[in-house]
């Protein structure tokens, strides 16, 4: 056992270095166990799911995690650096050995589970046969219980694998060697026994406890942490051990330096602040109000909140003081905040570091999307410690580490991702189980969350049941939660419950493992939300578009010093409203939706913030003509809001846009609430109900509105009358035919997302998992929602010129990585067809463009495509083609 390495380097294929095998298995282990032993939040969450003592739990824990390597008891890993092989065994030389393809694709996290289980067999027969025969019946097995347990810490390459499943690996053409491998885990496993479970009174002959379910997560951080070889920690050493008295000393002294020197910078060890109140959150002069009251007599135990409060009433500061609560009573660790798009995960980043400071003591803030490395406040933050010194050098440390990947962001004290972040914690992606473990420490808050359609709401359910079985707490915000799909989530959180809701607004609801709990502000009516009214005005016009007398309007309301929102379903719409009103008027006419370069759709949605933000410019009127990425979380101001049709839910967050500040003074015509909804002139709901499949929805929202008859409509009594009268499956006596017909076919589409999110779930299970980057995120968490990403580029005399100027064969492979994701855009999928350029074998089409003034032009199938930083992505119809062939 002596003679297996572990880790291994060479210098330019001299000064061979290695690590051995022991030495490494104890690295990784006095990691783990330094961890544990410094961090009750851990030991909580393993513990909650067993009657062992602390003393017995962690002598079972340290010993599988000495075993996450078992694999590399083979020679076809031992091969890899063949070399290092045969400096440590130099009676090996000029016996046969596996050749470089022999062990270049051996997967020893596998192996280990394969070879633990022929391990145990009776018996020393070469002819193993399938591994199924093998093991038989579970319970036949005299490791049975051990199992799950192995599958765990040999997943901790990115793959967790059920035993019944794992290739057979016998190498039988190497039969000494096998014979040699096999004897070395066995002695392995017997001093580890020695090392770990006899000093607890337990031996290889007792069952541990069930599994944990954050297992492979902590084994697979424990072992980056184990491999993190700097100056000061885990040197490589190639000393034989004498005895195990030599290895319980390495273990010790790895435990006392190296670990605890690596967790203290990683920040997986700091402290959260003790809490005092909700009010040390708040901005200078407020006092808690409307639900932030509730705070201090929700339960302090792990379990599910949903809130339920209007747009502005301070939901985002009533989760962060209820995870507050939760973080000093040791029930979380960190805190997980996810939003639906990357445009509200950038701005709750902004706000993070006011809360973070009350919350930790030298606090982390992280973030994670598909592009969050392009976000300059995010490196701001992890930059941040460039220029500390001395004792605060671990913390700058830290805020490397962390920003280096994206499943790390999860492992930080307070990570601010997109929803799709969480939901690779149950899909077949490569170290899945590595955000499930940072979610499970952490308090998950889910902003937003009826902002999901049915297939990601069928991967958030499991993401909830996953959260209760790991021991840990899920809050859940919304203003507009519709009452079925409440009673889902609560049903998700631990199983079902027949839940009969108060009809009160607002209502934090809780549950544990028991029936739910209700806490609302009935008994305190001076802390309800204030009463507003909003005049909706219908409109009904062709297509739902502003026609030459509203265009009018809206110029004139600009000259009056008013802000305006148009809000359209379709990126073609806007970008037509917004070439007609530039036309019509000098004041500033903006245009913000997501068919940009990421460069510039950054710098429009700084714009927007800018102008229309809590600081806005006010002194002169300007019109914003958007799509529904202003409509979640964007905290930004209108005095007139025009937005085209859409569910009543949607449409309640777009007016939450509406007069959402106190300003002093607003312009006259406008210093009430007014929105005006456009409607379809024609029967249906034309090209918008692509959109909003589901008819009923959309035409009882229509209904609700048009029975206003002028009155206005009133909060926050609408919030729950609306959303629970719209949601109502079953329809209204004079719904139209073509309603019912177009609502059957949704439907359909519906149940077949749900079927489609519980298959992605089943083969997290069965399938090799995809790897973990932004297009396979996409597929796996986004039914229905794939885009076609396009580059843009001019072909110059030294390559291809990117939208921003850089030349794609000047830059090395990081560099140019980074540049296609800032230069993509991405056009839906439906336009695939009408590009004259085909796709490449990532699915990417490049787009030859040539400069026609301020635009880029390259012609297509029936249009021709034109960018522009100030409009965006368009096809403009060749003549006599309709402007809107191939949109959806």
């Amino acid at each position: 056992m002596r003679n297996y390495w572990g880790k291994a380097s060479s210098n330019k294929g001299k000064d061979f270095q290695c690590h051995l095998l022991a030495y490494h298995s104890l690295d990784v282990t006095a990691v783990a166990a330094y961890w544990w032993d410094n961090h009750p939040v851990i030991r909580r969450l393993f513990l909650s799911q067993s009657n062992l003592t602390e003393t017995e739990y962690r002598a079972w824990l340290l010993f599988f995690i000495a075993l996450h390597d078992l694999g590399k008891f083979d020679i076809r890993f031992q091969c890899k650096a063949d070399a290092v092989w045969l400096m440590l065994n130099p009676e090996q030389r000029g016996i046969m050995r596996p050749s470089f393809y022999e062990c270049k694709g051996f997967d020893h996290g596998q192996a280990g589970l394969y070879w633990f289980v022929s391990d145990s067999q009776v018996g020393d027969s070469m002819d193993m046969g399938s591994l199924s025969a093998l093991l038989g019946e579970p319970q036949e097995h005299p490791y049975a219980s051990w199992l799950p347990w192995l599958e765990a810490v040999t997943g901790h390459h990115g793959w967790v694998i059920g035993h019944e499943r794992v290739q057979d690996v016998t190498h039988v053409e190497y039969k000494d060697q096998l014979a040699a491998d096999k004897a070395a885990r066995i002695d392995w496993l017997n001093r580890l026994e020695a090392l770990f479970l006899i000093p607890a009174g337990l031996s290889t002959q007792d069952c541990p406890p069930e599994k944990p379910a954050l297992l492979a997560g902590f084994c697979s951080v424990s072992d980056w942490l184990g491999s993190w070889r700097t100056d000061d920690t885990f040197q490589f050493c190639a000393d034989i051990y004498e005895s195990a008295d030599d290895l319980q000393a390495y273990f010790q002294q790895k435990y006392a330096t190296d670990a605890r020197i690596v967790l203290a910078r990683s920040g997986l060890l700091n402290d959260s602040k003790s809490y005092t109140d909700i009010s040390a959150l708040l901005s200078e002069g407020y006092r808690p109000r409307q639900l932030q009251t509730l705070v201090n007599s929700l339960p302090v135990k792990p379990g599910l909140t949903i809130v339920e409060a209007p747009t502005g009433s301070g939901k985002t500061e009533t989760a962060m003081a209820y995870a507050w609560r939760l973080l000093d009573a040791g029930l979380a660790d960190s805190i997980v905040f996810a939003l639906p798009t990357q445009a509200t995960a950038n701005a709750m980043l902004k706000r993070m570091p006011q809360y973070a400071n009350h919350l930790f003591i030298n606090p982390n803030v992280t973030l994670a999307h598909c592009n969050a490395k392009f976000n300059e406040d995010f490196q701001a933050i992890s930059q941040s410690g460039s220029n500390i010194q001395h004792e605060e050098e671990a913390w700058a440390q830290c805020c490397q580490w962390l920003s280096q990947s994206r499943k790390r962001v999860f492992l930080g004290q307070i990570g601010v991702c997109t929803v799709d972040q969480v939901l690779v914690s149950v899909l077949p992606v490569k170290h899945r189980f590595i955000r499930g473990f940072g979610v499970g420490r952490s308090v998950l808050i889910i902003d937003e969350v009826h902002a999901y359609d049915s297939y990601m709401s069928g991967l958030l359910n499991q993401v909830l049941s996953d959260q209760f079985q790991s021991g840990g707490s899920a809050i859940l915000l919304s203003a507009t939660l519709p009452e079925p799909q409440k009673q889902k989530l609560v049903d998700a959180w631990s199983g079902e419950s027949a839940t009969t809701f108060p009809d009160v607004y607002p209502l934090v609801t809780w549950r544990d493992a028991a029936a739910p709990q209700f806490f609302d502000l009935e008994e305190t009516p001076a802390q309800k939300p204030k009463p507003f009214s909003v005049q909706l005005q219908p409109m009904f016009l062709p297509d739902s578009l502003p026609d030459a007398s509203l265009l009018n309007e809206i110029v004139q309301a600009a000259r009056q010093d008013a802000q305006v929102c148009i809000i359209c379903n379709l990126v073609d719409a806007a970008q037509q409203l917004y070439e007609q009103l530039k036309n019509m008027t000098d004041h500033q006419v903006l245009l913000f939706h997501a068919r940009y370069t990421l460069v510039d759709r950054n710098q429009k949605e700084q714009n927007v913030l800018a102008l229309f933000g809590p600081e806005g410019d006010r002194s002169t009127g300007r019109i914003l003509v958007s799509t529904q990425v202003i409509e979640q979380s964007l905290n930004v101001d209108f005095d007139w809001l025009i937005t085209q049709l859409c569910p009543a839910d949607l449409l309640f967050q777009r007016l939450g846009r509406l007069h959402r500040f106190d300003w002093p003074v607003r312009p006259k015509a406008f210093s009430d609430p007014v929105a005006t909804v456009l409607l379809p002139a024609e029967t249906g709901f034309g090209r918008y109900q692509i959109i909003y499949a589901n008819t009923r929805v959309m035409w009882k929202t229509r209904k609700r509105i048009l029975a206003l008859n002028g009155e206005p409509l009133h909060f926050p009594a609408a919030y729950r009358d609306w959303i629970k009268e719209v949601y109502n499956e079953k329809p209204d006596d004079d719904e139209p035919a073509w309603v019912i017909k177009a609502c059957d076919e949704f439907e359909k589409d519906d149940l077949a997302r749900r079927s489609k999110a519980r298959n992605m779930l089943q083969q997290a299970k069965t399938i090799k998992p995809y790897s973990d980057d932004d297009e396979n995120i996409r597929a796996v968490t986004r039914d229905g929602e794939m885009s076609l990403p396009v580059i843009l580029y001019e072909q110059v005399g030294e390559g291809r010129a990117l939208l921003d100027g850089q030349i794609l064969e000047q830059l090395d492979e990081l560099e140019r990585a980074e540049a296609l994701a800032l230069n993509r855009i991405n056009v839906p999928e439906t336009w695939q067809g009408y590009f004259l350029e085909p796709q490449d074998d990532d699915g990417v089409i490049w787009l030859p463009m040539e400069q026609r003034g301020d635009e880029k032009m390259a012609p297509g199938k029936k249009c021709d495509w034109v960018y522009s930083t100030e409009v965006g992505m368009r096809k403009v119809p060749h003549p006599g083609i309709p402007k809107d062939f191939g949109n959806v």
